[in-house]
């Protein structure tokens, strides 16, 4: 198993109608492939996680860092890894708000989230701790 971890900024004109576009040709498309991931947006950021070949997922990040949809694309890890995080997912979606996060740790979640956008190396028990905690936010 093969993941990337990436995170951009949204374009200043990205609309509702673009992120629902993303995720339908997400969905279609990794659910075809046998990929699966998580996308997070929070204060007009992307964080998102692909989990799946080795050679689809790296064609994909090819394909997403060409989106005129997002800027300031930054590869935050990618390696082996043991098992997929989102097993049943071919593309979760949260977009998240304050109140979102205010169960999990309002402040560190936030802090997480700047910190993991600014990494460069990976498999820290923190950045699969956050991971995790994405999940868990999904699943309620």
């Amino acid at each position: 198993m093969y993941e990337i971890v990436y995170c951009s900024k949204a374009s200043h004109d990205l609309t509702q109608k673009d992120i629902n576009d993303i995720l339908k040709t997400a969905h279609d498309f990794n659910k075809r492939y046998h990929i699966t991931g998580c996308l997070l947006y929070y204060n007009h950021e992307f964080l998102q996680i692909l989990e799946g070949d080795k050679k689809r997922i790296q064609d994909l990040y090819s394909l997403i860092y060409e989106d005129d949809r997002h800027t300031d694309i930054i590869m935050l890890a990618e390696g082996e890894k043991a098992e997929r995080t989102f097993n049943d997912w071919s593309m979760a979606y949260q977009e998240l708000s304050d109140d979102d996060i205010a169960g999990i740790g309002k402040e560190l979640f936030k802090s997480n989230f700047i910190a993991f956008s600014e990494l460069a190396e990976k498999k820290t028990f923190p950045m699969i701790l956050f991971w995790n905690s994405a999940k868990q936010l999904l699943q309620k």
